[in-house]
């Protein structure tokens, strides 16, 4: 049953969810999910050191931006699916960053997970259909979602997972970079969709 809901999303999409993006676009998206993968899955920053790697690429995308076009993340959650059936959200903020490191067997620590969103289903059936990014442009604004595949060191935590198998997602929050008029050096992040205001970012 673990992946029967997602085959029905998958065969269920019509028209792709994805906006249009250029070529420059979607290696900027590239690059800056393969930093945050790497932050995440960072050896030497498992258990409560793992929050430092990840602030960092967080803090450098929400001041200095993806791109050339001032876009910016101004909030990161990360989807759970090797551990849970069926997939949840962690809320935005980095205690759902953490997890046991010594048995991927043992249940998952209690945090504040949601269920995912309909757009969140069909980013997450294209991701394991093979797409690297998905890219949403909803009321709140554009949200991006990047697969955590499997590696070859991840396997032996997680043993019932084969090498490129989607064990989880990064989902971000993007807005454009804004300098305040009065206030040349300070650079804010914010949301640009039609319910923008409505949407806090997480750090």
């Amino acid at each position: 049953m673990r992946w029967g809901w997602l085959a029905l999303v998958a065969i269920a999409i019509g028209a792709p969810i994805a906006r249009s993006q250029t070529s420059e676009d979607d290696a900027a998206l590239h690059r800056m999910h393969d930093a945050f993968v790497e932050a995440f899955i960072d050896s030497q920053g498992f258990g409560k050191r793992r929050v430092t790697p990840m602030m960092v690429r967080m803090r450098y995308y929400q001041f200095e931006g993806v791109g050339e076009k001032g876009r910016c993340v101004f909030d990161v959650e990360l989807v759970g699916v090797a551990r849970h059936d069926p997939p949840v959200v962690h809320r935005a903020g980095f205690m759902g960053f953490q997890h046991r490191d010594d048995d991927a067997a043992m249940p998952a620590l209690p945090t504040s997970t949601r269920t995912l969103q309909a757009w969140e289903r069909q980013a997450l059936a294209r991701l394991i259909g093979g797409a690297d990014i998905v890219v949403d442009a909803g009321p709140g604004g554009e949200r991006a979602m990047g697969p955590i595949r499997a590696r070859p060191d991840c396997l032996a935590c997680h043993r019932d997972h084969r090498e490129g198998e989607v064990l989880g997602a990064l989902s971000y929050g993007l807005g454009r970079i804004t300098v305040a008029p009065d206030v040349p050096d300070r650079r804010d992040c914010r949301p640009q969709g039609i319910n923008a205001a409505s949407t806090r970012p997480s750090y």
